[in-house]
């Protein structure tokens, strides 16, 4: 899909593959989760456990994630190869999505261990900053500065 023989529409639906691949993965788990504490959502208990400070520390990694992918979008080029820059911004939005979803599946761990509803708010943070990641085509010729020619070869 990208090299010599990049195939756009190919390369595009890739990449919303693995969008919707980590939501799914993340829901799944999140029920798993509710699974094993008897299909209830667990009450909010009282004080902080030292996974919740873990996990609000690792929140700050979603603006770092954030950070670095926008500098790699940043960085390219709109006059190299439609598939270099669109190899450059799935790396990009790679790395933005697996700092969210680390953090995300960190909070369903610590659900699962302490069944405390704060790591569920936490989780439903990471999702919903995850689903506003989702990958169009207006966003992908927009931050990986495609040109008309190259956003139109993207339509399914």
């Amino acid at each position: 899909m990208i090299g010599e023989k990049f195939q756009p529409k190919a390369a595009f639906r890739a990449l919303k593959i693995i969008f919707y691949a980590l939501n799914t993965g993340l829901l799944l788990f999140f029920l798993v989760g509710i699974y094993l504490n008897e299909m209830q959502i667990p009450a909010f208990k009282e004080g902080i456990d030292i996974l919740t400070y873990v996990n609000v520390f690792l929140m700050a990694s979603i603006p770092a994630a954030y950070t670095i992918s926008s500098r790699r979008m940043e960085a390219i080029d709109a006059g190299e190869t439609f598939s270099k820059k669109f190899e450059q911004f799935q790396a990009a939005m790679i790395i933005r999505w697996a700092m969210i979803e680390g953090t995300a599946l960190f909070s369903l761990v610590g659900l699962i261990i302490l069944q405390d509803a704060k790591q569920l708010v936490l989780f439903v943070i990471c999702i919903l900053v995850l689903s506003s990641n989702t990958v169009t085509k207006e966003k992908v010729t927009r931050m990986a500065k495609l040109n008309s020619e190259e956003s139109k070869a993207l339509e399914e």
